[in-house]
C-alpha cells in the first residue's frame, strides 16, 4: 500500500498509555497512519493523538468514538488492546477481581466493536 493511502487511514488503539498498546500505536503512526490512542490516563505522545476513554464505561466509549468520528469522519481500524491481568492461584482470585478483568478484557472489546463496527459496515470498509 502506498504511503499516501496509509496517511488517510484512521486507527483507534485502546490501552495505548503504555506497554503493547503504546508500542502498537506508535508503530502504526510512524508508518503513516492517523492514530488515536485511547486510555484512562492520557499519555502524551508526539506521534499519537491521545484521548481519554474507559472501555468499562458505555458513555465513555460512545463519546470517545463519536469524538474521533467527528474529527476524522470515520474509523478504519480498531485495535482492541485494553486489558488487565491477574497473577496468582485461581483460589486466591476474588470474584470482584475476576469480574473487573472480564469487564475490561472481554466486555471492553465488545463495547468497542459495538461502537465502531456499524460505521465500518455502513461504509463497507474497515
Amino acid at each position: 500500500m502506498r504511503m499516501a493511502a496509509l496517511q488517510n487511514k484512521v486507527v483507534l488503539v485502546t490501552g495505548a498509555s503504555s506497554g503493547i498498546g503504546r508500542a502498537c500505536a506508535e508503530f502504526l503512526a510512524v508508518r503513516g497512519y492517523r492514530v488515536y490512542g485511547a486510555s484512562r490516563r492520557v499519555a502524551e505522545s508526539p506521534l499519537v493523538e491521545s484521548i481519554s476513554m474507559d472501555v468499562r464505561d458505555d458513555a465513555s466509549v460512545r463519546d470517545a468514538v463519536a469524538g474521533v468520528i467527528a474529527r476524522e469522519g470515520r474509523i478504519d481500524i480498531l485495535v482492541n488492546n485494553a486489558g488487565i491481568a491477574i497473577a496468582g492461584a485461581v483460589e486466591d482470585t476474588s470474584i470482584e477481581e475476576a469480574r473487573g478483568q472480564f469487564d475490561v478484557t472481554f466486555l471492553g472489546a465488545l463495547r468497542m466493536c459495538r461502537a465502531v463496527l456499524p460505521g465500518m459496515r455502513e461504509r463497507r470498509a474497515g
